[in-house]
């Protein structure tokens, strides 16, 4: 069995609160199609409202929610390697909705998920089981903000990993005038100067590994986010050096939610502890 990677959490988790996306806003059919680009062809899905097969048939299920407002809130995810190329998900999440007659419900719910790794970077969902494991009572608060920058940040960290000097995942992840306040470089401010930087200390990793914690997002306006996270990160240089370091980032971001992913308008990163080797 292949090492489990972090990057291959990163691109797990990634498509995990995609997925919850678009139950969480107005649903159409840019948004829907955003939704199937994250299935395979031949999903399995187990709900408690029955058996489905095959994605051309997901579009139909979502009628019924149709003047919904829900809320998923992601408690607990794991993401283990059952073969090659499938990964095993399974998350506990909060579940809270508010039906077009008023009517207030919220559950307690696990999800059993195999995504299946393919040409493109992120991999696809082929297997979704959903089970409900309680009934709570609580009040209904807005999860979009928080998935929608989760995925952008997983999919960031996850590009991070691929020290491939590839610069094209990032495009779809930056506003149209970025800036980027690297701790360790000059402003970058162009895909060009982010192309530069990529083939730069990166290219000297054979291993990259980030564990984000003390995550925070705050609206700021309609569709802007103001995201606080730490990375806890370790490395190992192309000589074996173990490193490691931790920084704190802010980020403002913007979003179209009829995009795949929300933009980084402006990042602001500073070291919390600096660049060290271990060994």
């Amino acid at each position: 069995m292949k090492k489990l990677t972090t990057r291959d959490q990163h691109l797990a988790k990634v498509q995990l609160y995609r997925w919850y996306q678009l139950y969480e806003r107005e649903i159409n059919d840019n948004r829907i199609i955003n939704q199937l680009d994250i299935l395979t062809d031949d999903i399995y899905m187990k709900t408690s409202a029955g058996e489905m097969n095959g994605k051309q048939n997901y579009p139909e299920r979502l009628n019924v929610y149709k003047g919904w407002q829900n809320a998923h809130h992601v408690e607990n995810v794991k993401v283990s390697s059952l073969e090659k190329d499938v990964l095993v998900l399974e998350a506990d999440i909060r579940y809270q909705n508010i039906q077009p007659n008023g009517e207030k419900k919220s559950y307690t719910i696990q999800y059993h998920t195999k995504l299946t790794k393919s040409k493109e970077l992120l991999p696809k969902f082929s297997s979704i089981e959903i089970a409900p494991t309680g009934e709570t009572n609580e009040t209904f608060k807005d999860a979009y903000p928080e998935n929608r920058t989760k995925s952008l940040m997983y999919y960031w960290l996850a590009s991070m990993e691929n020290l491939d000097g590839k610069v094209a995942p990032f495009v779809e992840m930056l506003a149209e005038d970025f800036t980027l306040n690297f701790s360790t470089s000059s402003p970058i401010k162009s895909i060009k100067d982010l192309e530069t930087w990529l083939n730069g200390t990166p290219m000297q990793l054979k291993e990259s590994s980030h564990y984000p914690e003390n995550f925070s997002v705050k609206t700021i306006m309609k569709n802007e986010y103001e995201v606080t996270v730490e990375f806890d990160w370790k490395g190992l240089t192309k000589d074996n050096k173990q490193v490691k370091a931790r920084t704190k980032h802010i980020w403002y971001v913007v979003d179209n939610p009829n995009e795949r992913f929300a933009r980084i308008l402006k990042a602001d990163v500073s070291q919390m502890e600096p660049l060290e080797i271990i060994n």
